[in-house]
């Protein structure tokens, strides 16, 4: 009994150590690699570094003549690392390496893993790679991923490439909920200029939310037909139902309007909702709309402080501080002028 005992007990120790030099050796190999890898980071880094700062439009020979898969995977970590940071010509050189080398391909072909991390690290290497080719891919992700973190960084990196195709589909992830409105908004605003038809199609939305969210993105990214833009805006900012769309649509117009506003902006102040009428305000002292100083001048009475205040820095940048009788709201409203906080 007791032999059999000790025949278990050195089974299992050999065992034990058997599992342990598996370990080890696993360590150890993890370690050799992340050597290796480290070495090959630092062999690329300055060729990858030259290529991304000179105006060079071919890259240096060392990235010309990659033999392995391990420098492949080098290069890559480091195009990545850097192409987030550059933008004109040497993100347009950085972004022809990679598709002639396959990388986007390589990152396209992640966005069907397994692991949700892995597509989301996809996502935002493909908006850091900068290449038009990997829209679908992207907008697939946006539309079908099931995980929250790969939609969002899918909606980031869409704004980050600026293609107009992104538009459409992202308000509509926002106003599906797949997409949070900050991500959304941010990267509308990415893509700029291109993206105002589906704001202008998203104002006539039934969603609140999506129609302000598109009157205050279309006043950060300009306007095409300005006609069309402030026409669009005027009836929001009078017709809408939500306030909030009032008020934001007031605020696009103070931010490329002028005087052909004034009209839309004097019916606004005179909205029942305090959040248009300060809007409306602020918008008049933007466009320093001189025909609306008396309406303004009227509006620094309002019961609403927030109203009083926006309407006193109206006046004051129409009129000057002296000629408000000495409004504690138009003293505050010079002397952050005076600062430049306003």
């Amino acid at each position: 009994m007791i032999v059999a005992i000790q025949i278990v007990a050195a089974v299992q120790l050999v065992a034990i150590a058997g599992v342990a030099a598996v370990l080890i050796g696993r360590r150890l190999q993890a370690a050799r690699s992340e050597r290796r890898r480290d070495a090959l980071l630092e062999r690329f880094r300055d060729a990858v570094i030259e290529f991304t700062c000179t105006e060079d439009a071919e890259p240096p020979a060392l990235l010309r003549a990659l033999r392995t898969g391990e420098e492949r995977e080098a290069v890559g970590t480091l195009l990545t690392e850097y192409a987030g940071w550059v933008k004109g010509d040497a993100r347009r050189r950085l972004t022809a390496f990679m598709v002639e080398h396959r990388y986007v391909d390589a990152s396209v072909a992640e966005l069907r893993a397994h692991r949700d991390w892995r597509r989301g690290q996809a996502a935002k290497t493909l908006g850091d790679f900068g290449s038009d080719l990997a829209v679908e891919a992207l907008l697939r992700a946006l539309r079908d991923d099931p995980s929250p973190r790969v939609r969002a960084a899918a909606g980031r990196a869409l704004g980050r490439i600026g293609d107009a195709r992104a538009a459409g589909p992202v308000l509509a992830a926002w106003e599906a909920g797949r997409l949070p409105a900050g991500i959304a908004a941010q990267s509308l605003l990415d893509v700029g200029p291109p993206a105002l038809p589906a704001l202008v199609g998203a104002c006539s939305t039934a969603t609140t939310g999506v129609r302000a969210m598109a009157c205050r993105a279309i006043g950060h990214v300009g306007f095409g037909d300005r006609d069309q833009v402030l026409d669009l805006l005027g009836q929001r900012a009078i017709a809408d139902p939500a306030a909030e769309v009032r008020g934001a649509a007031c605020t696009a117009l103070g931010q490329i309007g002028g005087d052909e506003s004034a009209f839309v902006l004097a019916g606004a102040m005179g909205d029942t909702h305090a959040r248009v009428r300060q809007a409306a305000g602020d918008a008049v002292a933007r466009l320093r709309i001189a025909e609306l100083e008396p309406l303004t001048r009227r509006l620094m009475d309002d019961p609403v402080p927030e109203v009083a205040r926006a309407a006193a820095r109206a006046v004051v940048v129409l009129s000057g501080a002296e000629t408000a009788d000495g409004n504690p709201f138009a003293v505050e409203a010079a002397a952050e002028l005076e600062w430049g906080w306003a």
